[in-house]
């Protein structure tokens, strides 16, 4: 079949993004090793008792149960202090059900860079990116680093919408993201502006395959996933069955349950037993409040984005740092960090509270800020 065609079959067949993607797109296999399972130990039970839903700056009291039915959640699941205190489904899903990911994928990508790091493979943050691709001459400014990639400064045109045009639209729908990859083209310098950007995630996708000669999801199965005590294998979905490149801004699949675990990772600061799986100095460079010389002065120059993407990151609460968003809980404490995707998935960690918070759903719901109902929630926890 024709590219082309086929590109424009799923641009209007498939339309937007959803949780079903996984049945969409072929997919990679991520394997999980059961002989390194996590059990996830049950504590007592959360009493939330009502809960405040802000909507459109209005504010109501729901309990939560009846709020996540009606906004539209498949799961939702509370760990604190190492044990499981709040799990439920809805709308047919259960532990067992997996689901794309969405933008929650650039914390997988986030903790697969740090490896690389890591291991020298990538050559650090500050690099340029040009020397390691030298097929994007005269596309990108060679002053552009892998830490433009990583807080979305990059100074890359991009387009957004779902029109077939856009870029947005080709990075989601493309059977040949290399290929598409050909098409990003700087247009203001880096570090100067935050954008959301998906081509900052190919070429940090292609940075990983080419310096670590793996495909992306290979690299994680061997890194990550069965190593972190997941209970079932995982997938990434990829372009295509003849290109094979992993979708990295929205391709990640897995269970709600396995998806915690991976968020616990980051509050043991990357270690699993006696395995440090994510370098800890990784996790807490990449999830700290940035400074000054760390990413774009996101309040001081204006965001690409409209809100709440752009408004949080140039708020005096919130940052972005390395695919992570960032929540501050103050001048001198932790700070609690998210990974957000579209139609309100969410990663949701505090370390200050030893608390990870998994939301999935088919839509964002009747709710203004989900990380105010999980600070809610948390503070529950507390009395």
């Amino acid at each position: 079949m024709d590219t082309n065609l086929s590109y424009l079959y799923r641009c209007i067949a498939w339309n937007l993004p959803n949780l079903d993607d996984h049945r969409r797109f072929p997919i990679q296999l991520i394997p999980n090793n059961p002989e390194r399972l996590m059990p996830l130990l049950l504590g007592p039970a959360l009493k939330a008792g009502p809960v405040t839903i802000t909507h459109q700056q209005k504010a109501s009291q729901q309990s939560l149960e009846s709020f996540l039915h009606q906004s539209g959640t498949t799961s939702f699941l509370i760990i604190h202090q190492n044990k499981l205190i709040y799990e439920n489904y809805f709308d047919d899903y259960t532990a067992n059900s997996v689901v794309t990911s969405l933008s929650v994928t650039h914390a997988l990508v986030s903790a697969l860079v740090g490896i690389a790091l890591n291991e020298g493979s990538l050559p650090g943050v500050d690099s340029p990116v040009l020397p390691q691709l030298p097929e994007l001459a005269n596309r990108i400014s060679p002053a552009l680093t892998i830490r433009h990639l990583l807080c979305m400064s990059s100074g890359l045109l991009y387009r957004e919408g779902q029109m077939p045009w856009s870029d947005e639209a080709r990075i989601h729908y493309s059977l040949d993201l290399r290929q598409q990859l050909l098409e990003c083209e700087s247009i203001e310098p880096p570090g100067r502006y935050y954008h959301y950007n998906k081509y900052n995630l190919l070429l940090l996708g292609r940075l990983l395959e080419k310096v670590t000669g793996m495909a992306v999801p290979d690299y994680c199965a061997q890194k990550i996933w069965s190593r972190m005590g997941a209970e079932q294998p995982a997938s990434w979905n990829i372009d295509s069955i003849h290109s094979g490149f992993a979708k990295m801004d929205t391709g990640f699949n897995a269970t709600a349950r396995d998806v915690a675990r991976f968020g616990l990772l980051y509050l043991n600061q990357g270690r699993f037993g006696d395995q440090q799986i994510i370098p800890e100095a990784w996790i807490t460079q990449s999830t700290s409040i940035p400074l000054f010389d760390e990413a774009a002065d996101y309040q001081r120059y204006m965001s690409r984005n409209k809100p709440p993407l752009g408004q949080w990151v140039s708020s005096p609460i919130g940052y972005y740092k390395y695919l992570w968003w960032g929540y501050r809980n103050g001048p001198h404490q932790e700070s609690d960090f998210f990974a957000l995707g579209d139609l309100g998935q969410f990663i949701y960690c505090s370390p200050l509270h030893d608390t990870v918070i998994v939301r999935f759903g088919k839509r964002w719901g009747n709710i203004d800020w989900w990380p105010v109902l999980f600070r809610e929630l948390i503070a529950k926890m507390r009395n």
